[in-house]
């Protein structure tokens, strides 16, 4: 589209939202040109798959409301909106059953609603969780988490549209769930659009629809979103200072952090695994305490970690690791299922001894299997050992398989929710090189 045609759909969507729309004051809604180009991308049915990000509290959930209404409203499409939970579907219904008594052309021909003579009723009075029209319209949500919020949406894949909006793609990570909502968008009336909003947060399926060149991107950045006077220089400055870097990139700047860039840990994987190796593994039973120590309202996790150490050239490898929720015994099972001769393997926790020496005995003699489990001792605090891993990790002390639970931990760490496979590591990693033990089950 050339610069002028451009500037002139622009000015007309203004001038389209001006007349249907108002502010909180009860005023006409004044669109800068970002929120223009915003609504304007949605509304055009050529731009079939559509990315939108801006800096947060830019104001684009609100834009994106108002154009699903007018969409709904003028040109009568099914819409559709897909939350990565039941929260984030309905905060953009909450937007649109705020502005549906903006215009009686918006509301006059509701399904939902009867004889409602006064405007600030509509608030109330209408479902917040599909509305429709007499001559077609319909918008309803519906979550990933939820096969229906409402009746009206029948699950996610049962219940497409012609405009499928995924808000807050950026919190969807796996590719399954999103696989779902590709599904969506019906072709039958011209449209088969899908809209994916969000924060540019990595590992995400946003990320991924970002690098995809089929993804038309509207990204507000910062300068536009500073020039628009969305913030001023003093707040950005005052938020700034109490925001880590990473999601100052992420919310701010619109930028996706890359692999490593802020991570505590820079891990590396190896491209094979030597077959001479020592083998050296540990057990966080993890009875209590999830993420730093704190309680955690989804309970804890098990860590098993098992280590080889190259005889030649010393080099140590993960070879395996598990962090997952297991009962106790399932751990022993998991455990004794392993193909690996230990030098050694450490168990935490005191109170988990009684309970392993019966247990390991017992299976020992039955199996045959002769694992030499010793009790380690702790006289640190779990966030400290974990941290004192940074320059074994970092340094390629130990290179990791990659591409599993205990490798996004690492990657995720501070803000990874379970430490039970990163403190398995630790204990692994001080068996190997000569750590004290408590206690041995013998």
């Amino acid at each position: 589209m050339h610069n002028y045609t451009y500037r002139q759909a622009i000015q007309t969507i203004k001038r389209i939202v001006r007349v249907y729309f108002k502010n909180s004051d009860k005023k006409p809604y004044e669109m800068e040109d970002g929120e223009a180009e915003i609504f304007l991308k949605f509304t055009d049915p050529f731009y079939l798959w559509l990315w939108i990000s801006a800096p947060t509290r830019y104001g684009k959930t609100e834009t994106i409301a108002l154009a699903i209404i007018f969409c709904a409203v003028f040109y009568h499409l099914k819409i559709p909106i897909v939350g990565g939970s039941e929260s984030k579907a309905k905060k953009i219904m909450d937007y649109i059953v705020a502005h549906l008594g903006d215009h009686p052309d918006l509301y006059a021909g509701l399904i939902n609603i009867q004889d409602v003579q006064d405007v600030d009723k509509l608030k109330i009075t209408v479902s917040k969780d599909a509305l429709r029209w007499h001559d077609g319209g319909w918008i309803f949500i519906t979550s990933i988490d939820a096969r229906s919020i409402v009746s009206e949406g029948e699950g996610v894949v049962g219940e497409g549209g012609d405009i499928v909006v995924l808000e807050e793609a950026g919190l969807i990570k796996r590719p399954e769930q999103f696989s779902k909502v590709v599904r969506m968008p019906e072709e039958g009336r011209g449209w088969g659009k899908l809209v994916m909003s969000g924060n540019c947060i990595e590992k995400s399926v946003f990320e991924a629809a970002y690098n995809d060149p089929k993804y038309h991107k509207v990204r507000i950045s910062l300068g536009q979103a500073l020039l628009e006077k969305r913030f001023t220089r003093q707040a950005l400055v005052n938020k700034k200072s109490d925001t880590t870097t990473k999601d100052w990139k992420r919310y701010y700047l619109v930028k996706f952090p890359s692999a490593n860039e802020f991570t505590f840990f820079k891990p590396n994987k190896y491209l094979y695994l030597p077959k001479k190796l020592k083998y050296y593994g540990a057990l966080d039973p993890s009875l209590g305490g999830a993420k730093k120590q704190e309680v955690s309202t989804k309970g804890s996790k098990i860590g098993i970690v098992v280590l080889g150490r190259e005889e030649e050239s010393g080099q140590v490898f993960e070879v395996d690791s598990a962090i997952e929720h297991m009962k106790p015994g399932e751990a022993v099972r998991k455990i004794f299922n392993l193909p690996y001769k230990f030098e050694r393997f450490v168990i935490e926790a005191i109170q988990f001894q009684k309970y392993f020496i019966e247990v390991t005995d017992e299976l020992s003699k039955k199996n045959k299997l002769y694992i030499p489990f010793e009790g380690i001792s702790q006289s640190k605090n779990k966030v400290e050992r974990i941290e004192s891993m940074e320059p074994h990790i970092s340094n390629e002390h130990i290179l990791f398989k990659g591409d599993n639970q205990l490798w996004d931990d690492m990657q995720d760490y501070p803000d990874t929710e379970f430490l039970d496979g990163l403190d398995a590591l630790e204990m692994a990693w001080r068996a190997m090189t000569g750590g004290d033990v408590s206690y041995s089950f013998a």
